[in-house]
Order: C-alpha cells, then structure tokens, then sequence
C-alpha cells in the first residue's frame, strides 16, 4: 500500500496531533444501495485491531483494515478561505 500526502496535509497534520485515520463509512443512496467512502479525521481510531499503522516520516497514519490494500491512498488539504479540512482519495 502507497500512502501519498501532499506537503500542505503534512504540516497540518503535524499542526494538530502527528496522526490521521483513515476508515471507510458508508454513503448511501435514496434507493436504497450503500457505497464505501473513504474518510479521513485527525483522531486515533477507538479499536486498533482494526487498523494498520503506516509511518510516513514523522507521522502516524491508521488505514482501516477493509482499505483495498493494492490501492494507493492520496492525501491532499482542502482549503476555502480561512476553512482547512483533509481530503482522502484512493486510486
């Protein structure tokens, strides 16, 4: 598994805690049908068997064990205005 994080997430990161997690919810449709998406929080998840710990540097990132481990993961900062929030892709 390839974790990508842009220079901008990592100093937010760094900013707030040294560790994001990485889980999959679910979003889901008005007919009824579920999707997994990918979310991103700058929490420590509350089980960690049900993680994997990844270190990129100096920071600490727990992919949720569902995450398809032959996708990469990309994250980027988003910003609006004074607003920042990080973004999570899998590729």
């Amino acid at each position: 598994m390839e974790i990508n994080i842009t220079v901008e997430a990592e100093q937010y990161i760094r900013q707030n805690g040294q560790s994001a997690t990485v889980m999959l919810g679910t979003m889901t449709g008005c007919c009824g049908g579920a999707a997994p998406l990918p979310q991103i929080h700058l929490v420590l998840p509350n089980d960690l068997s049900d993680y994997e710990q990844n270190k990129v540097k100096d920071i600490t990132i727990f992919i949720d064990k569902r995450v398809d481990t032959n996708k990469q993961i990309h994250i980027t900062l988003a910003k609006l205005l004074w607003l920042k929030k990080l973004s999570v892709e899998l590729v």
